[in-house]
């Protein structure tokens, strides 16, 4: 078995060399990490055992000779690759392959809401972190900021490499700069949203195009893949924020020119607006398609359309025109995971790929009013932390790093918006890649209650019952595990009655007589959603 084992990771990474070494030093660490760990399960083995399993040693060579190839390789940032990034068995994969055979990141960046001023360290920062999607939208009026960004952290790294290339002296021959007809860094995908008053077909063009050339700029030293989203169905009258009328009339004269105003026509300006993205995103792809072979577009390019914030029904609607090229996209609010399963279901149906926003402000903020549900996700970052330290000394997971992990466990696509640098190397690709090995499925039951109960700011509780098996009453008293202190929570439980309570994992009580000749103590080794029983007796 061991020598299967073995075999196999030869087989995936010793023939691959020219492959590999595409990829960063961070990857080739976790391919010795799994080497390492298999040859480790063999030397367990007693000897004769070990020495009919072992594979020779032109096996081993060729693994340790590719993991020597990856310590040559110039580091760009955490690359995090497509499915074809070499990967220990154990590591799941941090991208989905969406309907149309588009890989997309589960984890990204949210810059949706932050201030202007700040996103372009962000920006710096997480690209600098392997992140490689970022989550926009066009009525953040951020796109341009997010490209030139872009544009400067690669331009910078670029002369970074070409300065350390000059020291060295040019060993490629031919003189010239190598990487200027090429895209050098790895393909970054952007997630944008039409707002409502750009609905119906001809504003939608509009924006669409607008979109393309703000972003245009982070195009001039890699790809960049557009997923774009219908924001929102229509303007909703129930939503205090939204202003029809208001927002109709405050529109540039060229945007009233192009089209009708959406919110006179909500049942329709979506579905035209959908006709603008079928004809964008075919026009892209067969722009890809010529382009093949060539030297790379210069601009960014359509990889997906989708929705964003639309109740099941009006999804239905759409899919019920029978359209060109359905959704491969939803994005929606990390609520309808747990309380919404007719959206779920159908979103799952359909091939659609889910991605959560409002993650982080709509589960970590409620932590005061949950306590013991947020007690899972500290005790799981405890635990997880010390089962990753072995193999990296700098993982320290957080509640935040567990939450995130949870969802891209189930292959929900997350974005979180991060200002502070803790924040966002808590949400690092690294940081969740250290755990996810390691986060069982006895670890996704306990956080299965948890993260809605934080959702709902309804704290979590497991149920005990006490059973009195004594001729004489008796009283139930908490041990207050602080202060040592017996506080009373049952003043009476008549003989061969039973009184039901909430309560926590580990909390402790005592049971007393009415004269105190008798007590009895019990611990609760329940779980949270789970019932223990208690009989006092003699």
């Amino acid at each position: 078995m061991c020598g299967t084992d073995l075999r196999r990771l030869g087989d995936r990474r010793g023939d691959s060399m020219v492959h590999l070494v595409r990829y960063n030093r961070d990857c080739a660490w976790r391919v010795l990490a799994s080497f390492l760990h298999t040859l480790q399960r063999c030397s367990a083995l007693p000897f004769a055992a070990r020495r009919a399993t072992m594979p020779s040693t032109r096996w081993l060579a060729r693994l340790l000779l590719a993991t020597v190839a990856f310590r040559a390789v110039a580091c760009y940032g955490a690359s995090t690759g497509g499915d074809d990034v070499p990967r220990s068995e154990d590591q799941p994969s941090l991208h989905y392959e969406l309907s149309n055979g588009v890989p997309i990141p589960l984890l990204g960046m949210g810059i949706g809401n932050l201030a202007h001023e700040q996103i372009p360290n962000v920006v710096t920062t997480q690209l600098g972190a392997g992140v490689l999607l970022v989550d926009t939208a066009r009525a953040s009026n951020n796109e341009r900021i997010l490209a030139t960004a872009v544009a400067r952290f690669d331009g910078s790294r670029r002369a970074g490499v070409e300065d350390e290339g000059e020291g060295r002296g040019n060993t490629r021959g031919g003189g010239g700069d190598a990487t200027s007809n090429e895209h050098t860094f790895p393909p970054l995908q952007v997630v944008t949203k039409v707002w409502y008053t750009m609905l119906g077909y001809e504003r939608t063009k509009l924006s669409i195009q607008e979109a393309l050339e703000a972003l245009a700029p982070a195009a001039s030293l890699r790809h960049v893949h557009l997923h774009l989203l219908i924001h929102w169905p229509y303007c909703r009258d129930d939503i205090e924020w939204m202003h029809c009328e208001e927002e109709e009339n405050n529109l540039p004269q060229h945007v009233k020119d192009a089209g009708p105003p959406p919110h006179l026509d909500k049942e329709n300006a979506y579905k035209g607006s959908w006709k603008a993205f079928e004809e964008a995103y075919i026009e892209h792809q067969q722009m890809l398609k010529q382009s093949k072979g060539a030297e790379g577009t210069r601009q960014p390019t359509i990889a997906s359309i989708g929705l964003s914030n639309f109740h099941v029904d009006e999804v239905r609607a759409l899919m019920s025109t029978r359209p060109r090229i359905p959704p491969h996209v939803f994005q929606g609010n990390a609520w309808a995971v747990f309380h919404d399963p007719f959206l779920m279901d159908y979103l799952e149906e359909n091939g659609i790929f889910f991605q959560a926003y409002g993650v982080m402000n709509g589960i970590l903020q409620r932590r005061n009013d949950a306590p013991g549900a947020y007690s899972v996700l500290t005790g799981l970052a405890h635990e997880l932390t010390a089962a990753a330290f072995s193999e990296d000394k700098k993982v320290k997971a957080s509640e935040a790093t567990v939450l995130l992990a949870y969802f891209l466990k189930k292959r929900i696509g997350v974005i979180p918006r991060a200002a502070s640098s803790t924040h966002q190397k808590e949400n690092s690709p690294q940081s969740i890649s250290a755990i996810l090995p390691y986060l069982t499925e006895s670890h996704m039951a306990k956080l299965a209650p948890a993260i809605p109960a934080l959702m709902k700011g309804e704290d979590l509780h497991a149920s005990i019952s006490f059973m009195n098996a004594l001729k004489s009453p008796i009283q139930i008293h908490w041990l207050n595990p602080e202060t040592k202190e017996e506080v009373l929570v049952s003043e009476i439980i008549h003989p061969g009655s039973v009184e039901v309570q909430r309560s926590h994992p580990g909390h402790r009580f005592v049971a007393y007589d009415p004269d105190r000749s008798i007590r009895r103590e019990f611990e609760v080794k329940a779980e949270y959603g789970e019932r223990q029983d208690f009989m006092v007796e003699l």
